[in-house]
Order: structure tokens, then C-alpha cells, then sequence
């Protein structure tokens, strides 16, 4: 069968303050900078004996394919000592949106040809906590037509979450990412294009530590926002933090193959509750958090992004446990 060389490109690492999608990726791979040096790795006592998956005897469609990921990254996360991730609906339709993607303009990047990122991809359909991808898809820049009714192929798909989970340091992003301690969740999109035998996904990992009151998508500058949520053990609020960047805007795809890092943008402002150094305390009733805010960097206009912060298990860092995006112009 025709293939096209499968890249991977890493999510995300978060640390305090500031947070980068460190990869740089070619037609035969991906060089990922890896995580915080005080990320808190599994405890090797932990370690339970992975269980086994049995491999499909026939191809598969996209929801038993799914089911097959995940079942794959389980027992992964088993083999480092971790707990199961579940399924997220909504971060699947999140991948969906971006391995289709993928497929029509022959790329692998966390970019979109529309401009989008992943929690920009991730708010748009109604996903309200953090998000981490790993993607792989095609290296060349050629347009493709969607398989509108694919069948993946087991072994193909073994292929993929074995290149993501035995990768080397440092340049072992997406096996970091599969391991977090602190993910709770993930949802994949699959895709084919007709005729092609390349399996293209886009794994979101969710950090599902909470609920939090809805945000507009859109808004206009200076408007007042109402940011409020309750954070759920074991996870501990923090903060609240607000950045802005460019609205997002057409890209090709085979200039998206050119991006390397994808860094999250640090907050211009950061609201903390009474007793710290903040310009307006974050008021915080037990679990509960409520400040209200302008939506205003200097008074312009942009893509702009909520940030909840936290503590949680398995990291000395502060982490974002929601990060949504609005359209502000």
C-alpha cells in the first residue's frame, strides 16, 4: 500500500509560569526538549505489571479504533505505575477536528491550517480544562480527500503509540505526556486519506480537576469577565492567570511543517487570592473560586487565554487545570 512518512510532534510541558510545545520535526521524526526537571516521576514500587491487550483480528472503524488507544495508552500508563486514563468525548471531537486536518493538507504540527491550537480547538467545542496533544500525521504539504468511512489497521495503530511511547530522552515528549501522573483523561481523532494507509491521530490528554462557570468564545476589549469554578480534591487552587496573542489566521500546510516549539503564552497578569501579592484578590469560599475581570492587555485585541492554576499529585509545580480561549476584538 502507498504511505507517507508518519511524523510526531510533542506536547506541551508544563511548568511554573510558563509552559512550551517543545518539538522541532522533519519527514522522519520529531526532537522534543522534554518536561520540568521537577516533575515528580512514578515511583518505581508502584509499578504494576501491564496488562495485556489483545490485538483486533480485522480493521477497524473509528470508534473501535478509539477504544483500541485507549486501551493501548492504559496500558502504558500501567506499565509506569500510573492509573487509567478515561474517555473524553470532547476532547475526541477536539483531535477529530484536528487529525481531519491533518489529512486534507498533509501535515503533522499542533497548528491548524486555520491558525487554531489545541485549547483554542478544545474550547470551541465546549472543553473547559487543560489540554495536552500528542499528534502525527503526513510530512509533505500535499492536499488529500478524507476517507469518509476508514478502517484502521491494528498493527498500524500499535506502530504509532509504540513510536510515541518508547522514545529516548530528551527527545521523549510524547512518552512524558502518556505518563503525567496527573492526567485524568483523553480523547483521539482518527482519520485516513482515500486510497492512503496512514493512520493520522491527535491524542488530548484532559486534567479533569474541576467545573468552571461558561466563558464566552468571544468578546470585546475591556469587557468584564466573570472567572469562577470549583477546584475538586486532590487538586489545590492557586490562581488565576489571563495572556493574550494573535487571533489566529490561515496557514498552509506545508508551512505548518516548518513550525518547531509552540510556546503556550505566559500570562500578562495573574490574580491571586488575599494574602498574596495580586492586583485584585481572587475571592475563595473552601473549594470554590470567583474574581472578576477586564479582558484588556494594554487595550488590545487578540486571542485571549484563561488560565486556572493549581497543585496537584505527582509534581512540585504549579500546573494549569483549566486553560480556555476568547476571540476578543
Amino acid at each position: 500500500m502507498v504511505g507517507m512518512p508518519l511524523v510526531a510532534v510533542c506536547a506541551w510541558l508544563a511548568g511554573c509560569g510558563a509552559a512550551s510545545r517543545g518539538s522541532t520535526h522533519g519527514a522522519v521524526g520529531s526532537v522534543d526538549k522534554g518536561s520540568s526537571p521537577n516533575e515528580v516521576q512514578p515511583d518505581p514500587r508502584e509499578v504494576q505489571p501491564p496488562r495485556e491487550v489483545e490485538r483486533p483480528k480485522s480493521r477497524l472503524t473509528r470508534e473501535q479504533a478509539q477504544k483500541y488507544i485507549l486501551a493501548l495508552i492504559n496500558r502504558d500508563r500501567a506499565a509506569g505505575g500510573l492509573p487509567p486514563v478515561a474517555w473524553d468525548e470532547t476532547a475526541a471531537r477536539a483531535g477529530q477536528v484536528h487529525a481531519d486536518d491533518m489529512v486534507r493538507n498533509g501535515y503533522t504540527a499542533h497548528w491548524g491550517a486555520d491558525g487554531s491550537v489545541p485549547e483554542l480547538r478544545y474550547t470551541e467545542v465546549g472543553g473547559e480544562h487543560m489540554v495536552q496533544e500528542n499528534a502525527g500525521c503526513f510530512a509533505d504539504g500535499k492536499e488529500r480527500e478524507l476517507d469518509p468511512d476508514p478502517r484502521f489497521d491494528p498493527i498500524a495503530i500499535e506502530k504509532v503509540e509504540s513510536s510515541f511511547f518508547h522514545e529516548q530522552p530528551p527527545n521523549d515528549g510524547h512518552r512524558k505526556n502518556i505518563l503525567k501522573r496527573w492526567h485524568t483523561h483523553v480523547g483521539v481523532g482518527l482519520a485516513k486519506a482515500r486510497g492512503v494507509d496512514v493512520v493520522c491521530q491527535a491524542q488530548e490528554f484532559t486534567d479533569q480537576y474541576g467545573e468552571y462557570d461558561p466563558l464566552p468564545t468571544t468578546a470585546k476589549v475591556g469587557q468584564k469577565l466573570e472567572i469562577a469554578g470549583t477546584v475538586e480534591a486532590p487538586a489545590k487552587f492557586v490562581g488565576v492567570g489571563i495572556a493574550r496573542t494573535t487571533l489566529p489566521g490561515p496557514r498552509k500546510g506545508i508551512d505548518l511543517l516548518k513550525t518547531g516549539t509552540y510556546p503556550i503564552p505566559a500570562p500578562f497578569v495573574t490574580y491571586f487570592p488575599k494574602g498574596f501579592v495580586t492586583p485584585v484578590p481572587v475571592t475563595v469560599d473552601g473549594r470554590h473560586f470567583s474574581i472578576e475581570v477586564p479582558l484588556s492587555d494594554h487595550g488590545q485585541k487578540g486571542l485571549y487565554q484563561v488560565s486556572v492554576w493549581g497543585e496537584v499529585p505527582g509534581t512540585k509545580d504549579f500546573v494549569m487545570l483549566s486553560l480556555r480561549t476568547i476571540r476578543v476584538r
